[in-house]
């Protein structure tokens, strides 16, 4: 398979030492480290990709070894069983890394639904037993791996789904590569890498890297703040793939702050109204894609009355939708994504919803694809509960939305 170089120039910033702290005893630490997270954008849907192109289970590849032919054989660091990232992600690997032996999608014990026979990691480092990022400006970062600084060799090659590792499998197997490049990492520095497609018609893909900022940046506490990056490739032939909705070449951004009106609600719905000023309110155009910054905009963050109820926490709105289910009661930010080269006048868009239980959003088949978690993160400890504000990361990729949500405080949790 042809190999596909880095197609992204990546910023240059200082950055200072940190240091790490670790999951488990198993090396010492880097002296100059940089700190990892990697995902695989590509999915295996027939919304968009036809059985015809790379399924997306794959190997990721730091620093690899390779025979007399190129073909690797071993790595300095593996990730191996790589499937589609899932919908939703945390800073703080909330079930050991959000992996597991299943299709990637959970049911309500956690369990792979329906079991498979082999292993699928949602991420790297997942649950791998790795040295991982310390506290950042505030933030549990222990999603992302410590690597040492510098430059590294990276591969993704793809891999049969099977329970084989890696070093096991055949030469040709092995030597299937996707992506063969070369990154450079400074001292201190957080990168989220994810293998994207440029142009699903022509089967071309490339590796996404982003350094993160929000690290370096001030954040308001008593705020929430959104960010959005189009990580949609060329827009594929309506006449391929059908009349969905895709991400265009400009996105306009509108919001809402939906406020339940418990006088106005019955036992079978929810009444809301705006939050007074966040009535599908402007928020920001993103005129390109593969942007490697973040622009974040911040949103007002209720005082904790608003989230209980005569003193019983509101719910949440059910993750899959059905027949005469009530749509909660908790507040929750609503945007919506539209094409930014049509009328103002011209609604059509992509409604994004995030008012779901983030504990159990990943856990379900069928998801509304257009709702994600609340981006306030609810710790309730015996009916003691604390409100804390988190900074959100929304991935557009085609037509879905992908939200890694950065959590911060959470070692505050509320005492009895």
């Amino acid at each position: 398979m042809k190999k596909h170089r880095l197609f992204f120039l990546l910023p240059v910033l200082l950055g200072g030492i940190l240091f790490g702290c670790k999951k488990y005893e198993q090396k010492p630490l880097e002296q100059d480290p940089a700190y990892i997270r990697v995902f695989n954008n590509l999915t295996f849907s027939v919304d968009f990709l036809s059985n015809t192109q790379t399924p997306p289970f794959l190997t990721f590849l730091m620093d690899p070894e390779v025979d007399a032919a190129g073909v690797p054989n071993n790595a300095g660091i593996i990730g191996d069983f790589l499937g589609t990232r899932q919908l939703y992600s945390t800073s703080y690997p909330v079930n050991e890394g959000n992996s597991s032996m299943g299709n990637g999608t959970l049911n309500e014990s956690g369990q792979p639904n329906p079991p498979l026979s082999y292993p699928i990691n949602y991420e790297y480092p997942g649950n791998l037993h790795v040295l991982t990022a310390p506290v950042i400006n505030g933030f549990d970062l222990s999603s992302w791996a410590q690597i040492p600084s510098g430059k590294h060799r990276i591969m993704f090659v793809v891999r049969p789904q099977s329970n084989t590792p890696f070093k096991d499998l055949g030469t040709v197997q092995r030597g299937n590569i996707l992506i063969d490049t070369t990154i450079n990492m400074e001292k201190g520095e957080v990168y989220t890498l994810e293998v994207v497609s440029r142009d699903l018609d022509n089967h071309k893909y490339g590796l996404y890297l982003r350094q993160e900022q929000f690290i370096h940046q001030a954040f308001d506490e008593n705020k929430l703040y959104a960010g959005f990056v189009n990580l949609s490739g060329k827009k594929p032939e309506q006449s391929k793939y059908g009349t969905a909705f895709y991400f265009t070449d400009k996105v306009r951004i509108n919001s809402t702050y939906n406020i339940c009106i418990d006088a106005l609600s019955t036992s079978s719905s929810s009444y809301y109204a705006p939050l007074d000023g966040y009535n599908n309110t402007y928020c920001t155009t993103l005129n390109s894609r593969f942007d490697q910054s973040i622009s974040y905009l911040s949103l007002p963050m209720l005082p904790q009355s608003a989230f209980s109820y005569q003193g019983v926490l509101r719910t949440y709105s059910p993750v899959v939708t059905q027949v005469g289910q009530k749509t909660g009661t908790m507040p929750y930010v609503s945007f919506n994504l539209l094409d930014a080269d049509l009328p103002v006048t011209t609604p059509t868009g992509f409604g994004l919803s995030c008012g779901a239980d983030p504990a159990v959003f990943n856990n379900y088949v069928f998801r509304n694809p257009h709702s994600t978690p609340s981006l306030n993160l609810v710790i309730n400890n015996d009916n003691h509960f604390r409100v804390y504000s988190t900074v959100n990361i929304f991935e557009m990729v085609y037509d879905r939305v992908y939200l890694m949500q950065i959590k911060r405080g959470i070692d505050e949790i509320p005492q009895n």
